[in-house]
């Protein structure tokens, strides 16, 4: 069975199994997507700076660039 899946990945996550050609990226056609993410740390520790960063990236928001179909196909290297 195979061929029936469909997830949202990091492109990093996927890298080498899009160069072999078993994973397929596809265009996101949804301009108002937003991914709600939630972070949890321990309150009484100090943040590395390397966290601080990582909460700051989280925090911000990024431009939809959609991809046509053709753009999808040849998404190859990433």
């Amino acid at each position: 069975m195979h061929g029936l899946g469909l997830s949202l990945l990091p492109k990093t996550t996927v890298t080498a199994e899009t160069q072999k050609g078993y994973l397929a990226i596809l265009p996101l056609e949804y301009p108002n997507f937003k991914l709600h993410v939630q972070l949890c740390y321990h309150a009484k520790k100090q943040l590395s700076l390397p966290m601080q960063a990582f909460v700051q990236l989280m925090c911000t928001s990024t431009q939809h660039v959609p991809l046509s179909l053709e753009q999808a196909n040849k998404a190859l290297p990433l």
